[in-house]
């Protein structure tokens, strides 16, 4: 998948939560390449709620593997929990997160 057109996908699920534009960042996590399976990553991950909620909806359509989308939902999960403690990524906090 062409990387532009991924990061135009990105752009319009981040601003409107379109379910085409997700579902093209989801098929890519199956991609053979491993850029395209990273940035389609990415930029799930960024879309918190609404990519947790595709992602479930994915997985029990059957339209992407628990492989596959395992990875994104563990990471959508684990910033909730910092962003519950009032932790952002590169925070020095996450370190004290770490230690308990």
């Amino acid at each position: 998948m062409n990387p532009d057109y991924m990061l135009a996908c990105g752009i319009v699920w981040h601003k409107t939560a379109d379910p085409e534009a997700g579902l093209e960042l989801v098929e890519a996590l199956e991609s053979p390449d491993l850029s395209t399976r990273l940035l389609a990553r990415a930029l799930l991950i960024d879309g918190d709620e609404d990519s947790l909620r595709l992602l479930e909806g994915a997985l029990t359509a059957g339209v992407v593997s628990p492989e596959a989308a395992g990875g994104c939902i563990a990471e959508i999960l684990r910033n909730r929990q910092y962003k519950s403690r009032g932790m952002e990524p590169g925070n020095r906090q996450w370190r004290d997160f770490f230690a308990c």
